[in-house]
């Protein structure tokens, strides 16, 4: 009874993750075919750094046991980045029909720039993903200490890429909008901007509030400053690095 007991709640939990894997992949996929700030938005809450470290986080905290959280998150984020770029390479088939200057074809470069991407996010998915797991265990069964810490590292991490994007493209040099052509775009990257910084806040008061963390908040709000400037540093590091490309 003990073995089934222990298989049938694994079996479950890898069904979940695997199927949040799969809306992942997706929802990501269909965002870019989204014009306009409606896309922006749509990029932002499904295809961003924030809304692939929540879905690990929250993998994690719904497993039972730390190692499960571990593996759990890396393996949805694993498997939704292999079904994202799988649906490039194969569907939108973006990295096609582009030519040189010579008029030969580009294809051999966009197919080496879709094989970087995916390492890429390949490498970050097993080191984020651990962590965020073991971060999202934490907050469900640590202490207040422990939660609190948890849970700051956690919003500071989910919102790095958000503060580096207001740091790249501050809102007050890209409003007002003088070119009316471009003020659809702009629009978009300041909701894109917004949402990224705003939802892991959210997430914060929640897990806050539904784990009473408040007790501990200067922990709580210490973590999510240090981790959130961090995060955001290691997010220009990586769009440094994929530039070079």
């Amino acid at each position: 009874m003990t073995e089934v007991a222990v298989v049938g709640p694994c079996r479950t939990y890898a069904a979940v993750v695997a199927t949040a894997a799969v809306a992942l992949g997706l929802l990501a996929f269909a965002a870019d075919f989204v014009d306009g700030v409606a896309g922006q938005v749509m990029i932002a809450l499904t295809s961003s750094g924030f809304a692939w470290g929540l879905a690990a986080f929250l993998a994690g905290r719904w497993a039972a046991g730390a190692r499960r959280a571990a593996v759990g998150a890396t393996g949805l984020l694993v498997l939704a980045t292999l079904l994202y770029y799988v649906l490039v390479l194969v569907i939108s088939r973006r990295w096609s029909g582009a030519t040189l200057e010579d008029g030969t074809s580009a294809d051999l470069y966009g197919l080496r720039s879709v094989a970087v991407m995916t390492a890429v996010w390949l490498i970050g998915s097993l080191v984020a993903g651990p962590m965020l797991g073991l971060l999202g265990h934490a907050v469900r069964v640590g202490d207040v200490s422990r939660a609190a810490l948890a849970a700051g590292v956690a919003c500071g991490l989910l919102s790095g890429e958000g503060w580096h994007a207001m740091a790249a493209a501050p809102l007050w040099q890209l409003l007002p909008v003088p070119d009316p052509d471009r003020a659809d775009f702009v629009r978009g990257v300041v909701v894109s901007e917004l949402v990224k910084i705003l939802l892991p806040l959210a997430v914060l008061s929640g897990l806050a509030t539904a784990h009473r963390l408040w007790r501990a908040w200067p922990m709580l709000l210490t973590a999510a400053v240090s981790s959130g400037a961090l995060s955001a540093l290691l997010w220009y590091v990586l769009a440094a690095a994929a530039n070079s490309f």
